[in-house]
């Protein structure tokens, strides 16, 4: 029970998106739902963001970034940093969904809507290993 002086801790989500309005988008929708949202335009942002962040929960990433790595190797390599974070990796291209995932990753197909949003990124913070 909260006697007043106590917070609770929200969840923390990196969303990677180098679509500005999908970022925006999946960002305000995240918010509206009660989470702590950190926006990365990019793997170096994001990679910046983890490094200075310790307490991300779930990092929510588009596989095609455009960039030297996909948001799968991003994944991988944020894990080997060794960041507690559990991933949702997001892509339109339905040929991503057969990859081999790691069992702290999920996929979800884009476009997607606000309650399979909210239903993957809730499980995925239920994984996520708490500090």
């Amino acid at each position: 029970m909260l006697d007043g002086t106590e917070r609770v801790r929200m969840n923390v989500v990196m969303v990677v998106e180098d679509d500005p309005d999908v970022r925006e988008a999946t960002g305000l929708l995240l918010e509206d739902a009660g989470y702590e949202v950190l926006a990365a335009e990019n793997t170096a942002q994001a990679l910046s963001i983890v490094q200075a962040r310790q307490d991300i929960d779930v990092i929510f990433t588009d596989v095609n970034l455009r960039e030297d790595r996909n948001g799968i190797e991003l994944a991988h390599e944020i894990k080997a940093r060794g960041s507690r974070a559990c991933f949702v990796v997001v892509s339109g291209d339905l040929g991503w969904s057969d990859t081999p995932l790691g069992e702290d990753m999920r996929f979800l197909a884009k476009p997607y809507g606000r309650r399979s949003l909210l239903e993957v990124v809730g499980e995925a913070c239920s994984r996520a290993r708490r500090p």
